[in-house]
């Protein structure tokens, strides 16, 4: 039953509890099904919401969750990373400098700005007949071009080595009319997070969380290594692909192993905080690029140490919740008196578990065996997964479109990513205040306005003219803290609009536009050729837009989690941030 407008709920409804309309006529059946209900509830219950094993399996979690994630995806803004690049001198110039070079093949060098299309054709002189002293003056030798064409493509390239010593730029020649090509890297590794978060829950529900994070990180580590070693573009886009797919795998499964031993308020902190983590490894990507400047050596380094993650198989146990779903009730029941005996639980010699128990019919089937099209079959429902679904695509569109297309030269590369980095660590905090004192749908609308107001304000504000462009810097950072921050409620707040019985489908279809995003940012970042600002103005409208939708969902918490279909389209149907405004706070009366 959808809540009423004056009620308050004031401890936090277990996920698993179903909110029905079940007329009072039917109040037997639904005592019956509430009871079921609580069956599945029982592990919680044995072990408890919080305790010192989920403490300590916990903390361990929060150190590795995206560890694997944040080297193998935030590793491509260092491995393309801009730097200087010329046409290759013949073996008779290899003496002179790249400036006396450059004069020579290609006069016009220094009014080049476009990345795309410097440094792409030479002068077309014999330069067998040209002398190799650096004191003459080319204009006094008159040289003639050869079959009267002044300029051809440049056949080879040198590139500045003097901080970055290789990078898949320099490697594979991604410049020129290949320019375009360094776009597939993030294009590529997306594709395989995609397709990563989709079957990495399928796997897992059917094979187990352990085993499944196991496979997921021996993959990253084999074809991490690997692919260190590409001869060429294509089997390095390979290797990407593998490794996004498995590295976002495994920090899903495992984020889902750990919100299957915690509960209460505990599920609000801890589905916020390894962000942390992404924040931390995400900063150590950064210092490790700057200490190790080499793309096939980082690649190494972020591969190969890896291994040491192997030991949390041994050290996390099978989901205690995920072996009483598969019938593996036997195996369940140890895992939870272990866990009970370390929180200090005594449990009954008695205790057992119940295998849950499935209906065979009713709206509840009906939401698994339709599964996806279930969102679109209900108004309000169907309103709210399209919301959700611009969420997700709009926040990764503008963190990563930010965060992965630096286009700067050297160490400003690294001191606007560091600078990021460690700004998101507060503001998760921040994130986590809020959500625990203001609820979901207010934290969104701050940070999407924030973000949004900040990015489109860096269209008015002059090019040039202020020190190290501070100003667009700053807007630049705050819109990339409000988007890291939407997306570490994006996590929480859709695993409480969608039912259960399609919440997986939901969160797996919400992600897919997570990952579309960040696939089409780069072209976004193109239209700086209208103006440099443009692509952050573009961001800042999208931001806006993500905004103003929010205001129309309703608001989760301290509200039941849907459990059927009729849960989802009922509860918070209604519900939204103007309907609110309109509520009439109650008159304070006094009794005489």
């Amino acid at each position: 039953m959808a809540p009423m407008p004056n009620e308050t709920l004031l401890s936090e409804v277990n996920p698993f509890l179903e909110m029905s309309s079940t007329p009072t006529k039917l109040k037997d059946e639904k005592m019956e099904e509430s009871k079921v209900k609580d069956e599945k509830e029982q592990i919680l219950d044995a072990i408890g919401i919080w305790g010192k094993w989920q403490l300590q399996r916990c903390l361990v979690v929060l150190i590795i969750i995206w560890l694997p994630t944040s080297f193998h995806l935030l590793n491509m803004i260092f491995y393309r990373a801009e730097t200087d690049y010329w046409c290759k001198r013949p073996e008779k110039f290899s003496d002179w400098s790249v400036e006396k070079w450059k004069d020579l093949s290609d006069p016009n060098w220094r009014n080049q700005t476009e990345s795309s299309k410097k440094s792409c054709y030479i002068k077309n002189y014999d330069y067998d007949k040209i002398p190799t002293d650096e004191s003459v003056e080319f204009s006094s030798l008159n040289l003639p071009v050869l079959d009267g064409i002044e300029l051809i493509p440049c056949a080879a390239w040198e590139y500045d080595t003097s901080f970055w010593k290789k990078t898949i730029v320099m490697d594979f020649d991604l410049v020129c009319d290949r320019y375009h090509l360094q776009k597939l890297q993030q294009q590529v590794t997306f594709l395989g997070l995609m397709c990563g978060v989709f079957s990495a829950g399928i796997i897992s529900d059917k094979f187990g969380r352990r085993k499944t994070m196991l496979g997921l990180l021996i993959s990253t580590i084999i074809v991490g290594t690997l692919s260190s070693f590409s001869p060429n573009y294509p089997s390095f886009l390979v290797g990407i692909f593998i490794c996004g797919y498995s590295t976002l795998g495994y920090g899903t499964v495992m984020y889902v192993w750990m919100m299957e031993h915690v509960g209460g308020k505990y599920k609000t902190i801890l589905g916020a905080a390894p962000h942390y983590n992404f924040g931390f490894w995400g900063l150590m990507t950064g210092v490790f690029a700057y200490l190790l400047p080499h793309w096939r050596h980082l690649q190494l380094l972020f591969s190969v140490p890896l291994i040491v993650l192997v030991g949390a198989f041994w050290y996390l146990p099978e989901s205690a919740r995920w072996l009483l779903a598969n019938g593996r009730t036997e195996e369940a029941e140890k895992i939870v008196r272990e866990i009970a005996r370390v929180n200090g639980k005594d449990l009954p010699s008695t205790f057992r578990l119940q295998p849950p128990v499935t209906k065979d019919s009713g709206i509840k089937t009906r939401g698994s065996s339709l599964g996806f099209l279930q969102l679109f079959m209900w108004p309000n429902l169907r309103k709210k997964t399209l919301i959700c679904y611009y969420m997700w695509f709009s926040t990764a569109l503008i963190y990563y479109g930010l965060t992965l297309n630096s286009n700067t030269l050297g160490t400003d590369l690294f001191t606007t990513f560091s600078i990021g980095k460690l700004l998101e660590f507060p503001s998760i905090t921040l994130v986590i205040f809020l959500l625990l004192k203001t609820g979901r749908r207010i934290t969104l609308m701050v940070f999407y306005g924030l973000g949004g107001v900040s990015l489109t304000l860096t269209m008015f504000i002059p090019l040039n003219y202020f020190a190290y462009e501070w100003p667009i810097l700053v807007l630049n950072l705050l819109g990339r803290i409000s988007a890291i921050n939407t997306l570490a409620v994006c996590y929480i707040y859709s695993a409480e609009v969608f039912p259960t019985v399609v919440r997986n489908v939901g969160l797996g279809s919400s992600s897919f536009w997570a990952r579309v995003g960040p696939m089409i940012a780069p072209f976004i970042v193109d239209l700086r050729v209208y103006g440099d600002t443009v692509p952050l103005g573009v961001f800042g409208v999208v931001a806006l837009l993500a905004g103003v939708l929010v205001t129309f969902m309703p608001e989760t918490s301290n509200t039941p989690l849907p459990d059927t279909i009729m849960d989802g389209e009922n509860i918070g149907s209604g519900d939204s941030f103007w309907s609110s405004c309109r509520k009439k706070k109650p008159i304070k009366t006094t009794e005489i």
